[in-house]
């Protein structure tokens, strides 16, 4: 039997865990806190983040580019904004799956659930 103060320190640091996990999803990469509770759909978050990153960011570089060929702003022939729209949709898909697989970590946390294992 566990005492009150066991199950205490325990909880906290299940739930601090799930905190962390929060903080990396919402602000560092959508997908890594997933992956770092060993739950399988971090996975696809994270390939959707860094898909839709990748996007928006070669987007961008061929923006720059243009406007510094055209030299005026906004570029007469500049990329089309679609790769960008969907770039950034992409990410945004990632970073609400990562935010509800988040919060639903934090309320296993909160409830005593177990965490996944390796």
């Amino acid at each position: 039997m566990w005492s009150l103060r066991e199950r205490w320190r325990r909880a906290r640091t299940d739930e601090d865990f799930a905190w962390a996990c929060l903080f990396t999803n919402l602000v560092g990469v959508p997908g890594l806190g997933t992956i770092m509770a060993k739950r399988w759909e971090g996975v696809p978050q994270l390939a959707l983040s860094v898909a839709g990153g990748v996007i928006t960011t070669w987007w961008l570089l061929g923006f720059v580019l243009a406007v510094l060929r055209s030299g005026t702003f906004p570029p007469p022939e500049g990329p089309d904004l679609g790769p960008a729209l969907e770039g950034l949709g992409l990410f945004t898909a990632a970073w609400l799956w990562a935010l509800a697989s988040s919060v639903a970590l934090l309320r296993a946390a909160r409830r005593g659930a177990p965490r996944a294992s390796a």
